[in-house]
Formats: C-alpha cells, structure tokens, sequence
C-alpha cells in the first residue's frame, strides 16, 4: 500500500493497484475514510463482477472504462448511498461521521489500469 497523499483538494491511497481518490473540500476528511475505500475497492467489491462497464470521462457515479493516448483504465465512481456509507458511518464497518460531508462537494473513486 502506498502512503496518503493529500493535496488542497484531494486525498489519494493506491492499494493492490486500486487507486482510490477523494476529491473536492477535503478540509476535516480524515484519513480513515480513504483507508476504508481502499479496503472496500480491494476486499469487498467484486469488480469482475460489473459487465456494463460505459466509455465515459465524466465524473458521475457508476462504472467506466476511458482510453488516452497512454494507457486504458476503469473507474468506479462513488454514488451517493456508498458516499453515505462512507462519510456517515451508516454500516457498522464504515469510516466516523463527517459532519456536513454533503456540503463540502466531495467526489468519490476507484481507478486502476487494464
């Protein structure tokens, strides 16, 4: 596992070759949530699992493939219930609540080469 970069407006971890991103007013976001992302995207969600995988670059939720000049990769964007899961501490192995999390415009998602 890498180390927690964070940035003004992001906090990145990349696991198991899972790189996983919160973005936007990332002020008060404590480090657990992006540790906890990086365990669900490499232990509890089965991405092999997705058949409808959309050509896209935009950033809403659901699951896409994108190809630049370099490379092709998938992107699994956060919707909003596993936003909550994530930011509200609504399962019992969720991250602690960010107050106010919907206010901060936050984005949440998983990235890895193929």
């Amino acid at each position: 596992m890498s180390e927690i970069v964070r940035q003004k407006d992001s906090i990145e971890l990349t696991k198991n070759c899972k790189h996983c991103v919160i973005a936007g007013n990332v002020e008060g976001v404590a480090d657990e949530c992006i540790l906890k992302l990086a365990h669900w995207a490499t232990s509890l969600w089965d991405y092999e699992k997705i058949k409808m995988w959309k050509k896209s670059n935009n950033l809403s939720p659901g699951y896409y493939m994108r190809v630049d000049e370099k490379k092709a990769y998938k992107v699994h964007v956060l919707d909003l219930n596993t936003m909550k899961y994530l930011f509200e501490g609504a399962w019992k192995n969720s991250s602690s609540r960010l107050k106010d999390w919907e206010k901060k415009g936050l984005i949440a998602y998983v990235d890895w080469d193929i």
